[in-house]
């Protein structure tokens, strides 16, 4: 896998745009310096999960329209996503749609659970492809550009992606290393993504046209973390990126106003952000509003309220199609972007004990399930350790996650309990021993396409906190 700079290929994006096309940089702002600054926030946490889309598509080398598959489940190596899961096969492809429309063809699973959700630039969920909702027969499918006016081909079902870029995460289920060797792998290898071009001419090659990164790899970044490579964006530089990028994946006409009050400091297609077009006295105060919008969004991934420090409720039933929760999608998006929405997975992130301590390594704890009330999947279930950065955590027996398609071990009455500890148990325990690091660390209990009666209300079940033990 070649290296490659992010950051030097994020600025390249745009120089040539801002030569000659953009708003003159020394255009002073005439608006009252507190309302630059409210304007200049809410102008990234809008603008940072669309940059942090096409980071990550960066990350993968810029490879566009080539379906990618993990032939293995990630590791503590791995840096593309934050909080990737352990549970099923990824099959992942960046769409650019502007000069014409792919197709992908899914063949039958034979009642295997797999979801393709297709996010637009933005991470919405706007289409999901899988066993919940469209079965597990074989399907073809044309993903066109909110512009393409073209016929659809015979035997073909048009998706409208809503922008140009779309991300494709699709994941298949796995249940030990031996089905993932001679039923997910050579599945994944009969997925296929082709331009549509290619696909009417009957290419060879199209079927080819797939990178393939086998388990060692696990699609590591070799550049580093790009949340990190994001981060370390300037504030001009990352909202010159965003303006860049909004020419071709326009937002939706509920965010017109929005749009209007952005291109008022210099943020949007055709504008230069630059600093120079500020008052002296709050120049530094816009330089330091993404450190400030990272603060927010730490202290929001942890705790009961946003990035502008409201009370929040359970924000589940959004997850995935974010409407014009722009605090919410900035917080998922740093969390673990990809997230599906609730009909097909609910996340259950925990940062906290049963005594409301923040979880920590250095203590030992046991998550108990009582007989008859473990986590309501009619796929599976599965839960997920992360370090303090939200990536798999390394541990001395590659226990990443432990769910339902392990050998647990359950009590005798018919109750569960897993050990999240840094040292290893006692022998009795080891088969429900969940590694965690010796530091602060987080947890994630994923389950797969939940019972409709829990999606309608979760209140139907409750999910057991970690208790700290001797």
């Amino acid at each position: 896998m070649r290296k490659t700079n992010i950051l030097f290929v994020v600025a390249g994006l745009f120089v040539a745009a801002l030569i000659s096309s953009c708003t003159d940089k020394n255009t002073k702002v005439k608006l009252p310096n507190e309302e630059v600054i409210s304007i200049v926030r809410e102008a990234y946490v809008y603008a940072f999960p669309l940059v942090l889309t096409d980071a990550t598509r960066l990350s993968y080398n810029g490879v566009d329209n080539v379906l990618a598959h993990a032939k293995g489940f990630p590791d503590h190596t791995f840096r593309n996503v934050v909080a990737p899961n352990n549970d099923t096969n990824y099959s992942s492809a960046f769409l650019q749609l502007k000069e014409e429309p792919v197709v992908i063809e899914i063949p039958d699973t034979d009642g295997r659970y797999y979801v393709f959700p297709f996010l637009d630039a933005w991470t919405n969920n706007f289409k999901l492809v899988g066993k919940r909702t469209t079965g597990t027969e074989e399907q073809k499918y044309l993903v066109s550009g909110p512009d393409w006016k073209g016929e659809v081909p015979a035997g073909l079902e048009q998706i409208q992606a809503p922008t140009n870029l779309v991300w494709v995460i699709g994941r298949t289920q796995v249940n030990s290393k031996e089905d993932q060797e001679k039923v997910v792998s050579p599945l994944q290898d009969k997925y296929k993504l082709t331009t549509l071009s290619k696909w009417l001419a009957n290419d060879p090659t199209s079927s080819s046209d797939r990178v393939i990164y086998n388990a060692s790899l696990a699609l590591s970044i070799e550049q580093g973390n790009v949340l990190n490579a994001v981060k370390s964006l300037s504030v001009e530089d990352f909202f010159n990126y965003f303006s860049e990028l909004l020419a071709d994946n326009p937002p939706v006409p509920q965010d017109n106003a929005l749009i209007k009050r952005l291109a008022s400091v210099g943020i949007g297609v055709g504008e230069r952000f630059s600093l120079d077009r500020f008052d002296a006295e709050i120049q530094e105060a816009v330089k330091n509003v993404p450190e400030e919008i990272y603060a927010a969004i730490n202290e929001a991934a942890v705790g009961k309220k946003d990035i502008y420090g409201n009370v929040t409720s359970d924000k589940n039933a959004r997850l995935g199609y974010f409407e014009k929760d722009y605090n919410w999608r900035a917080v998922v998006a740093y969390l673990g972007m990809g997230a599906l929405t609730p009909e097909e997975a609910t996340y259950f992130v925990g940062n906290f004990d049963s005594e409301n301590q923040v979880l920590d390594g250095h203590n030992n704890y046991i998550i108990h399930f009582d007989s008859g009330k473990l986590p309501p999947a009619e796929a599976f279930w599965s839960l997920t350790i992360y370090d303090k950065d939200r990536y798999l955590s390394e541990n001395p027996i590659k226990r990443y996650a432990i769910g339902d398609r392990d050998s647990l071990k359950y009590n005798a009455d018919g109750s569960l309990d897993i050990y999240l500890t840094h040292q290893a148990p006692s022998k009795d325990k080891l088969a429900n021993w969940l590694p965690v690091p010796n530091d602060i660390f987080s947890s994630n209990l994923r389950i797969f396409s939940p019972t409709p009666e829990f999606v309608k209300d979760q209140s139907t079940w409750q999910n057991p906190l970690p208790v700290r033990v001797k």
